[in-house]
């Protein structure tokens, strides 16, 4: 063999072997950077991760704080609805109930301005009609309360019977409507 191609030879071999040296270094380098990026990718993956579950935690605790204050205003004005509901029937009552002891009273007027005369007998009835609807507007006022003001009531009903003084009515009228005032005033 040729000196000249002994040295192509073992250019040749050189070059072989300084290629194969390259990509084993380039492999094993080529390796390390992509261990490196996945663990870096872990490592992104992993915060990413934990800032989404932070971010989710706290807007869930967001969702409750909201829904918690929702239903807070919603009881208070549900609450603050029954009581002025509450107030309405309860005034209606009260109402009806004065309205009866005044035509009870006036029934009252008119049947003892009428004894001795005609008029008596039919005066007497639409008194014992008027009594008889002050006791079912008195029944309401029980129901509605509060214990206060039905007291009141009675005391209120008692004062038109036909033997009552003549000035308990009026009496028994200022106390009830005084009563009846404050149960219907906010708390």
């Amino acid at each position: 063999m040729d000196e000249n191609v002994l040295t192509a030879l073992i250019a040749a071999g050189a070059a072989i072997g300084g290629g194969a040296a390259t990509g084993v270094f380039t492999l094993a380098a080529a390796k390390r950077q992509a261990a490196a990026a996945w663990a870096a990718g872990e490592r992104q993956a992993a915060a990413a991760w934990e800032a989404g579950r932070r971010q989710a935690a706290a807007a869930w605790d967001s969702g409750q704080l909201q829904a918690t204050a929702q239903l807070d205003v919603a009881r208070r004005t549900l609450t603050e609805q029954t009581l002025a509901n509450q107030r309405a029937v309860r005034r209606a009552a009260y109402v009806t109930y004065l309205s009866r002891t005044d035509s009870a009273h006036q029934a009252l007027a008119a049947w003892q301005s009428a004894i001795g005369t005609a008029d008596e007998a039919p005066r007497r009835r639409e008194y014992d009609v008027a009594v008889g609807e002050v006791a079912e507007a008195l029944n309401v006022v029980r129901l509605e309360g509060p214990d206060g003001v039905a007291t009141a009531a009675e005391n209120l009903r008692d004062a038109l019977v036909a033997n009552a003084p003549g000035t308990g009515q009026a009496v028994a009228q200022e106390a009830f409507l005084t009563v009846a005032r404050a149960a219907l005033s906010p708390a």
